[in-house]
């Protein structure tokens, strides 16, 4: 195919938002209030929580290696590679969340405990399969990397979009009709817009590898000497760990209202609508592993510098926050075509291309921070006493709140952020290696015309 007949257009990547906007909502419901509806609905004790968000990892480091593994062998009949895996997520991941928020009618405990177990596992696995194959969709579609940077735009508006408007009705509606009922709406738009995608986007680019049977010693090869993949999911699974899920619970008890998290959403949207329209001028200019290490640095300023204005000045806090959630659009935008970059790098450097692997496991990380958020924050619940019966908490648990919800997010940035520094693949660089991949270019000839040498 010429150049031309890669090219995707705004009908294929507009149905791309769309799927991210409707699975955007499901996370949102689920990383801000599934912990929430555990401990304050459920009745569930903190420790279970905490033990279910741990445990849900073990779970996840299986099936997301497995499923990997499994795209990577899988050829369907159609040719096709990742389409038949969105069309079943599609269906299943709303699905599944009505599961997940349908347990709190169940009488005892224990059964309630085990049908959190259960629900929560059967979710994971049905968002792994909705994730990783979108994910590594636009390496099927066209080997530009600017093109396939422009589907991380979109697919950042449907989320940001989606994450907006979910923190403002998601509350209104757990709070007036319960959880149960924001799961069905979450999981109704979700199915609404998730299915497009699986009529117009066509996978059209196919690079030509040897295809074996795939491995877990040859995968683990693949990623070891993957260094750039190694770094960028290294900084994010170390600063994820570090993390905690405490919006809702600040919202609540420091800001005196869980529905300040709406009024977050509501300041943060005109902020964010304008980082969209500047951002094909930013991407242009700048090398996205640039882009990324300033917004985090600029993000652990205003974590910091929030902690220390207090929750006493309402307004200014809760526009310091609408700040911190612009602040993670472009890292959101430039993130996931920074993995695609590692797909080209390692296809360059192995002469094998696992997409399959390479995006489970930015699901399976997606998912770990998510997780260890909810459980870090429910641990400390569990060791602070807690008491979720109570309308208003004591002011030593009001400021536990409040320190956890700034400062340790911030740690978590320090604590990753060499890794960002020490990754330094060059966008004109992947271009090079994606053009000697398609055999536009020898790979000596890529090598040649490279800003710099690559181990």
């Amino acid at each position: 195919m010429s150049s031309a007949e890669y090219k995707t257009s705004l009908r294929e990547k507009i149905p791309y938002g769309m799927y991210y906007f409707g699975q955007g909502m499901i996370y949102a419901l689920v990383s801000q209030f599934l912990m929430m509806y555990y401990t304050d609905y459920a009745l569930l004790p903190s420790l279970a929580v905490s033990i279910i968000m741990f445990g849900g990892k073990i779970w996840d480091g299986v099936n997301d290696t497995m499923f990997g593994l499994i795209m990577d062998k899988v050829r369907w009949k159609s040719g096709k590679r990742f389409i038949p895996w969105i069309k079943m997520s599609a269906v299943a991941i709303p699905l599944s969340t009505v599961l997940l928020f349908s347990i709190e009618g169940v009488g005892n405990k224990a059964l309630r405990i085990a049908a959190a177990v259960f629900t929560y596992a059967i979710w994971d696995l049905c968002y792994t399969v909705s994730d990783a194959p979108m994910l590594a969709l636009p390496t099927a579609m066209t080997p530009n990397i600017k093109d396939r940077g422009s589907f991380m735009t979109f697919s950042g508006m449907g989320g940001a979009a989606s994450i907006a408007l979910s923190a403002i009705l998601l509350p209104k509606i757990f709070d007036q009709y319960g959880f149960f009922v924001a799961g069905v709406f979450a999981a109704a738009v979700s199915l609404a817009t998730m299915s497009f995608v699986t009529l117009t986007c066509k996978e059209r680019y196919h690079v030509k590898t040897e295809h074996n049977e795939p491995t877990l010693k040859e995968t683990f090869v693949y990623l070891k000497g993957n260094r750039y993949l190694m770094l960028f999911y290294g900084y994010r699974l170390v600063s994820g760990i570090i993390s905690v899920s405490m919006l809702s619970y600040m919202a609540k008890y420091c800001l005196a209202d869980v529905q300040a998290v709406s009024q977050i959403a509501i300041y943060s949207m005109p902020m964010i609508i304008v980082i969209y329209l500047l951002s094909p001028f930013i991407l242009k200019k700048f090398d996205k592993i640039m882009i990324y290490r300033v917004c985090i640095i600029l993000t652990i300023i205003m974590y910091i510098t929030t902690y220390f204005i207090g929750y006493e000045n309402r307004t200014v806090v809760i526009i310091a926050m609408a700040i911190i959630a612009a602040l993670a659009i472009l890292p959101g935008i430039v993130g996931g075509a920074m993995a695609q970059d590692c797909v080209e790098y390692g296809t360059f450097k192995t002469g094998t291309r696992k997409e399959g692997i390479t995006f489970a496991l930015q699901s399976f990380i997606n998912k770990i921070i998510a997780a260890f958020a909810s459980a870090n924050a429910a641990l400390i619940f569990h060791f602070a006493k807690y008491n979720p019966s109570l309308d208003t908490q004591p002011a030593e648990m009001v400021d536990l709140i409040w320190n956890c919800s700034l400062l340790i997010p911030a740690a978590g940035m320090i604590a990753g952020i060499a890794f960002l520094f020490a990754y330094n693949l060059k966008d004109k660089d992947v271009q090079l290696m994606s053009d000697a991949n398609e055999g536009k270019v020898t790979k000596e000839e890529a090598i040649g015309r490279m800003t710099r040498s690559y181990k």
